[in-house]
């Protein structure tokens, strides 16, 4: 979203939250920025450095080729819910689910709206004359399955939705992704491709979707006979439309399968740095947090997950 598709005359203290929205946009390259945020807690946590290390229903966003498990893991399916509380009443859901076939096969779907509230509207100085929210959304499905034993391919189709007052638009896009296992013992390499398509015209101009590429690795170390694990990941993140670069770079230990503490930091973003984040696993509920520093008195972003295996 961008301070030009909005109506002229939308003149308010909520303006300034809706254009806030596009916290690593260029003004006017792209919009629709929810589509460039992590989701899950775990995903903040480690900044975000997921291509090569992300699983279960949370894959559908970072690289569908992870909903289905790295050779020599298990897996079940999943059901994910999140929360995410941004800059200012910014506020973005995520429901996914990873379901899987067999060893070689695994669907996914997942839905994730961004809401702006109470944005006045004004056409003259004086009091508002009413208020409005503004939506971004996503639903889509993906398709991963196994190429050889050490490749795995993933793919997203999505539908996408924003409104901004009376106006609004659709559009589509893809996201194809892939995980090499190394043959260096317990490496990954994730790259994925995401937000490839187009929208229609919102008002008088067709948003650009933040098309980007997310490639990196990721290892697990397993210590003490399985007892801790560590696990550190890396990406590089091109958003094209704006010429962009970042590097995302998390790491994570987690004890006895039962207690993860996580960290991370984004390179290259005007917005973001520091995140850090903590998980707890009971049986077949998983809670996860993610908190990410924002910076120039953005204030601070949190994002809270619940995962159910299934």
């Amino acid at each position: 979203m961008t301070m030009r598709n909005i109506r002229n005359f939308l003149l308010a203290p909520g303006l300034l939250a809706l254009a806030a929205s596009s916290l690593f946009a260029q003004p006017g390259q792209s919009g629709l920025a929810f589509l460039k945020l992590g989701i899950s807690g775990r995903g903040v946590a480690m900044g975000d450095a997921m291509s090569g290390v992300v699983a279960g229903a949370a894959a559908t966003h970072f690289n569908p080729a992870g909903l289905l498990p790295a050779p020599g893991t298990s897996a079940s399916s999943e059901l994910m819910f999140m929360h995410k509380e941004w800059i200012q009443d910014t506020r973005t859901e995520f429901l996914g689910a990873a379901i899987i076939l067999d060893e070689d096969q695994a669907l996914g779907g997942a839905v994730t709206t961004t809401t702006v509230s109470d944005i006045e509207v004004r056409l003259r100085p004086g009091p508002a004359e009413g208020n409005f929210t503004a939506r971004d959304l996503s639903a889509g499905l993906s398709y991963a399955r196994v190429i050889t034993p050490e490749v795995r391919v993933g793919l997203t189709a999505k539908i996408l939705y924003q409104k901004i007052y009376v106006d609004d638009a659709s559009g589509f896009a893809v996201d194809v992704g892939g995980m090499w296992t190394t043959p260096v013992e317990n490496l990954t390499v994730g790259v994925a491709l995401a937000n490839l398509g187009s929208m229609g015209t919102l008002r008088e101009e067709k948003t650009k979707l933040p098309a980007l590429v997310r490639v990196g690795p990721g290892y697990r170390l397993l210590l003490n006979e399985g007892e801790m694990e560590l696990v550190g990941a890396a990406d590089y993140v091109r958003i094209f439309p704006e010429s962009r670069n970042y590097l995302n770079a998390g790491g994570e230990f987690t004890f006895n399968r039962t207690f993860s503490a996580r960290a991370g930091y984004q390179f290259g973003s005007e917005g973001r740095g520091l995140s850090a984040g903590l998980g707890l696993r009971y049986g077949f509920i998983s809670v996860d947090y993610g908190y990410a520093k924002l910076s120039a008195d953005l204030g601070n972003g949190h994002t809270f997950s619940l995962a159910i295996a299934l």
